[in-house]
């Protein structure tokens, strides 16, 4: 499976304010670009933080003979909201990933659900992966936050990265950045090789791939 991410930042590196609400970061522009990505996957995954924060469905023009695309939400709690315009849309399948919870009786029956009952602190990416492969997902985006990016990167499991530099400044001590966790040592950090950038307005459009031989040579 292709993992990629799309990602629109602050030039500090940051994807949020400090109200922690919804925010677009990136111009017209840059959701035209979003919606292209879009039609490259099978499947759009976000966090419950992300989901609470938009809970609408992520929709793509792709061609109908590919079908509707999956939209997952990782939860651990499995509180979160499930609006008629994320139920009803008819161009999305829908899947519910949660971590030791059992499936809410909230949970429409059109909404797919996937228990983890194994060891915490949070489901491995491996089974999520394996979850989405059963449906037949070949390429999937993630458009998470950075503490959920962050586990797909120390599984050494994203591929690739579209990242919107924006022309914005949000510091803070606690804003969340694109990618959160633990962190990397010097050695351990993964290495990235740009494959495209364009310059649009103020805005830098990025395109990276995880150098995945680098980092086995440092290791």
């Amino acid at each position: 499976m292709k993992v990629i991410s799309n990602t629109a930042i602050s030039l500090d590196g940051r994807i949020n304010t400090i109200e922690g609400t919804f925010t677009l970061l990136g111009s017209a522009v840059d959701h035209q670009k979003m919606q292209h990505i879009r039609r490259l996957a099978d499947a759009v995954l976000v966090g419950g933080q992300t989901f609470r924060n938009w809970p609408y469905p992520s929709i793509s023009d792709r061609p109908d003979d590919q079908g509707a695309i999956w939209n997952v939400v990782v939860s651990r709690s499995g509180d979160i909201p499930l609006l008629p315009e994320f139920v009803n849309e008819p161009r999305t399948r829908k899947l519910l990933l949660l971590e030791r919870q059992p499936r809410p009786p909230s949970v429409p029956a059109e909404i797919e659900v996937e228990v983890y009952q194994g060891p915490l602190p949070h489901a491995p990416i491996s089974w999520m992966m394996e979850c989405l492969a059963e449906r037949g997902v070949k390429n999937l985006l993630v458009e998470a936050g950075g503490e959920l990016l962050s586990q797909f990167v120390a599984a050494d499991a994203l591929d690739e990265l579209y990242v919107t530099l924006c022309p914005v400044l949000i510091g803070g001590k606690t804003t969340p950045g694109l990618v959160g966790g633990l962190g990397f040592s010097l050695l351990q950090m993964p290495r990235l090789t740009l494959l495209s950038s364009e310059v649009v307005g103020d805005e830098i459009f990025l395109h990276y791939r995880v150098n995945r031989e680098a980092k086995t040579a440092k290791s």
